[in-house]
């Protein structure tokens, strides 16, 4: 009787363990810095470094806490961030993006004069 007891307060123990934190910080996936490695422009993808455009043009900079910073065509701005596992709304200086997310890639598009652009950034810490 007392080893059934001890074993159910073990694996009780080890269940409260392995669950404690389950969805504790859902935003540990995207925190960090992230940078474009690719843009796709009228159809076709190249790589970002191909564009000539300077590395410090496009970033973002997600917390844990919800907040976020951004670098967007060489304008900073900080703001905040919802993290939904497929997507990400940013809202900075009052205007909201969306970027889609997929497998470790976040994808901002833009659209101007019914030209889309699209660039994909992977997090580099």
């Amino acid at each position: 009787m007392i080893k059934k007891t001890a074993a159910i307060i073990l694996c009780a123990f080890f269940m409260i363990i392995m669950f404690n934190g389950c969805g504790a910080d859902k935003n540990s996936e995207i925190v960090g810095k992230w940078v474009p490695t690719t843009a796709s422009l009228n159809g076709s993808t190249v790589q970002y470094r191909e564009l000539g455009i300077d590395e410090d043009q496009f970033s973002f900079t997600f917390e844990s806490d919800g907040k976020c910073s951004a670098t967007l065509a060489g304008i900073e701005g900080e703001g905040t961030y919802v993290f939904n596992e497929t997507s990400v709304d940013v809202v900075i200086n009052d205007e909201t993006q969306r970027l889609n997310y997929d497998n470790g890639n976040l994808t901002l598009t833009l659209n101007y004069d019914n030209n889309t652009t699209s660039f994909t950034f992977t997090k580099v810490r």
